[in-house]
């Protein structure tokens, strides 16, 4: 007697890691058609205290917008968790700022990324929970509140 046949769903070969380190080096380049190319057609974008942006032509404008005021990030890593199709990612985000008086300073914002993915490997939601005090203090320092 033959042996049944199994299916197996993609999410199980889904390599979680590959797609965090393709998702971090388009992030790390701040190239918003790079970014967006590794979202769903429906992905939404949400970072604590602003409006959820929704489907790739305005995730791809909201892209454009960050690279064109902060032009890169840096990161210092703490924690990056893997689960059933999506991570948590815990870091500082490092700014490169100028103050209300030129001078250079690194901005430290501390970060959390909730990111889910479906089975082709697509981010299909990425929340963003922003210690809005470190935030606002930089944001201050450069003159941008």
């Amino acid at each position: 007697m033959p042996a049944a046949a199994r299916s197996v769903s993609p999410a199980a070969h889904l390599d979680l890691q590959d797609v965090f380190d393709r998702n971090h080096a388009a992030w790390e380049a701040l190239d918003p058609d790079k970014i967006v190319a590794l979202y769903a057609a429906d992905a939404s974008f949400w970072v604590q205290g602003a409006p959820r942006i929704e489907g790739r032509a305005a995730l791809r404008q909201h892209f454009a917008k960050l690279a064109a005021q902060f032009g890169r990030f840096g990161w210092d890593v703490h924690r990056l968790m893997f689960g059933d199709r999506h991570w948590v990612f815990e870091y500082d985000m490092l700014i490169d700022m100028k103050d209300r008086n030129g001078e250079a300073f690194t901005a430290r914002v501390p970060m959390v990324d909730i990111v889910d993915v479906n089975d082709a490997g697509e981010v299909t939601r990425k929340d963003v929970f922003v210690d809005n005090e470190a935030r606002q203090a930089a944001f201050q320092r450069a003159g941008l509140v």
